[in-house]
């Protein structure tokens, strides 16, 4: 089997939405972002976007993306993407992906990891902050 071409990432971005033109193809990136703020844990936060783009690829790849919560490395959900064929490595290829309703256990940071073949390629992290004069929920005995 040959080696498989490691692309060049160009960007790694989160945000809340990743709208794509159906026509043109072009994608709008909304609200992207740093951080978030939420008033109490868990926190459930109904959308979230990634859009990636990369150059220097061929043939064809299988992706997944994961968000860690670095404060303990805990996984805190993994997206497999289809497989992507790419047949020029002179190409420059981009992507965006919607994922509903991701819930974030505590403050802190996280970090989504972007893995071609098992192998990190991009790595995009971001905090999640306790708004002040709120109180994270206990768990009811």
């Amino acid at each position: 089997m040959p080696d498989i071409v490691k692309p060049s990432v160009q960007a790694f971005l989160v945000c809340d939405q990743v709208i794509e033109d159906s026509l043109t193809k072009k994608k709008s990136l909304i609200g992207i972002f740093t951080h978030l703020q939420a008033g109490v844990f868990p926190f459930q936060h109904q959308q979230m976007g990634l859009y990636f783009c990369f150059t220097d690829a061929e043939g064809a790849y299988n992706f997944d993306i994961d968000l860690i919560y670095l404060n303990n490395e805990q996984l805190i959900c993994r997206a497999t993407l289809p497989n992507i064929v790419i047949n020029d490595r002179l190409q420059i290829s981009d992507f965006g992906i919607n994922i509903p309703s991701l819930i974030f256990p505590a403050p802190g940071r996280y970090e989504f990891r972007l893995r071609m073949e098992g192998s990190l390629i991009a790595q995009k992290d971001f905090s999640v902050m306790q708004l002040s004069g709120h109180q994270m929920t206990e768990p009811s005995s």
